[in-house]
């Protein structure tokens, strides 16, 4: 694009678009200059890049038969190897660029796309700049470290949007590809299921067993078969339910176990179940008491995400960047709806310990920050908040400014 007619594009955007744009480009321009100058450093791209690798050469992915050269840690599936081929083809300085720069493009076109398809409040151009801000604080760790939280998220945002619009093969494909990258975006499948099982029952099945599939067609059947089989190991071993406070995952079982409730790892398990249930049941009830489709989507993404860091089966810190679009736009709605109730004071709690752990979160080994369990407080605030109050998800407009004007 000629760089006039791009300066001409952003000039007419309005001041909060364009401080919007600045401050995405500015960060992810950082982030992708420091990945090119040092990129082993603070990074878990050469992870991914020397799986890709392993993956075209039948080197074997996981510990402890993955070389004890390469860098260690590698703990996703087969079919998630097949996304990090193209990039191991280039060095991993710029291969990590072109992760980083692939990943927030999805984010982003998958937030768009979200905002103007699903979102049931009435967004302009300036709510939605404030979207953009609002995902970046929790989406920054996974940007900068190249997680693929960030590419995962984008693929549940977007198939939500595919079921709005009826575009059930997409829909499921991405979640599918979502289930690949990480095991527990199957909730939000599941859920979806629950709402639409004639559309998505068969589809979504299909879509993960074509996943789960795929790796055999583009490899040696045997070695494709050792990776599932060391793979499902490498998950069975992950327990940090008994470890360092650091350590631990960010989620209910560390305040459960910081302040020395009397809950079994079994009965926790229950816990995590029935909280599963009680998030498809609540969207079950929406559904039948006459939802809107918009409203009926955005409480089951949210709930549904919420679920994932607070009960979920592994949230580390750069994890909550699944949980930035959805508690983003919470803010948003809550800025534009003129109503002040009581339990706005959860989301505001919910902010606050996000934005302490943001803030001090590099100094966590000088404060001991996570020992507080910040990360696991601010979403055990919002998931009570999206339970206890589900009117907050209104609908005042039939139609919005944003989604107008992306029509056009």
């Amino acid at each position: 694009m000629n760089i006039r007619l791009l300066r001409s594009w952003y000039m007419e955007r309005t001041y909060w678009e364009r401080t919007a744009l600045a401050v995405w480009a500015a960060v992810l321009t950082v982030v992708c200059v420091r990945a090119f100058l040092a990129p082993d450093s603070r990074t878990v791209y050469p992870i991914f890049s020397s799986s890709g690798l392993f993956w075209m050469t039948g080197t074997d992915l996981y510990s402890p038969d993955r070389p004890i050269e390469a860098p260690t840690g590698y703990r996703y599936s087969p079919a998630c190897t097949l996304l990090f081929v193209p990039f191991a083809l280039m060095p991993d300085a710029l291969g990590g660029v072109a992760w980083r720069l692939f990943s927030v493009g999805v984010l982003l076109a998958a937030l768009a796309w979200f905002a103007r398809t699903v979102l049931p409040v009435p967004f302009s151009a300036k709510h939605f700049a404030w979207l953009l801000l609002l995902t970046l604080p929790l989406s920054l760790q996974s940007v900068n470290n190249g997680q693929a939280n960030i590419v995962v998220i984008g693929a549940m945002l977007a198939a939500v949007a595919a079921v709005r619009v009826q575009r059930w093969n997409l829909a499921c494909a991405l979640l599918a590809f979502s289930f690949a990258c990480k095991l527990y975006p199957i909730t939000l499948g599941m859920v979806l299921v629950s709402l639409y099982p004639r559309h998505l029952g068969w589809r979504l099945a299909l879509a993960l067993a074509v996943t789960i599939a795929l790796p055999f067609a583009l490899q040696d059947f045997s070695y494709v078969t050792k990776q599932y089989s060391d793979w499902i190991k490498i998950l069975g071993r992950e327990d940090r339910s008994a470890i360092a406070l650091d350590q631990m995952y960010r989620d209910l079982w560390f305040l459960l176990h910081l302040y020395g409730a009397p809950v079994s790892r079994s009965a926790y398990k229950l816990i995590q179940l029935a909280g599963g249930v009680i998030v498809a049941l609540a969207c079950i009830r929406g559904q039948r008491k006459g939802w809107s489709e918009p409203k009926l989507l955005t409480f089951a993404t949210a709930c549904t995400t919420a679920w994932m860091m607070l009960l979920g089966p592994a949230t580390e810190s750069s994890s909550f960047a699944l949980l930035a679009p959805v508690i983003a736009w919470s803010v948003v709605e809550r800025l534009v709806s003129r109503e002040r109730e009581w339990h706005e004071l959860l989301l505001a709690a919910s902010c606050v310990f996000f934005t302490v752990a943001v803030i001090a979160g590099g100094w966590n080994a000088t404060l001991g920050l996570h020992a507080f369990g910040v990360h696991s407080w601010a979403s055990l605030c919002y998931f009570v908040y999206l339970l206890v109050e589900p009117r907050s998800i209104r609908i005042t407009e039939p139609a919005c400014y944003y989604q107008k004007k992306l029509a056009v």
